[in-house]
C-alpha cells in the first residue's frame, strides 16, 4: 500500500505543481496586458474602452447587435 499512497502523492504533486506554473504564467500575462494598456494610454487611448472592445470582439456579432439595438431601443424608451 505505501506504493500506491507514494504514486499517488508523486501524481498529486505532479498537478499541483502545474497548476502553480500556470499560476505563474497567467500572473505574467496579465502583467503584460497591464503594460499593453498602459502604453495605450500613454498614447492617449482609454484602457477601459480598449477593454470593452476586446470583450466584444470574443463575443458572437449577432449577440453584440442583439444586444446594441435593445439597448437603443430601451434608451429611446426612455427618452436618452
Amino acid at each position: 500500500m505505501n506504493d500506491t499512497a507514494s504514486v499517488t502523492a508523486d501524481q498529486l504533486r505532479a498537478f499541483i505543481e502545474r497548476v502553480e506554473t500556470l499560476e505563474t504564467e497567467k500572473q505574467e500575462v496579465t502583467d503584460q496586458i497591464k503594460e499593453v494598456l498602459s502604453e495605450a494610454k500613454g498614447s492617449g487611448y482609454e484602457a477601459k474602452i480598449i477593454r470593452k472592445i476586446v470583450a466584444i470582439r470574443k463575443r458572437n456579432r449577432d449577440d453584440v447587435e442583439n444586444e446594441n439595438a435593445m439597448t437603443e431601443l430601451y434608451m429611446n424608451a426612455l427618452g436618452m
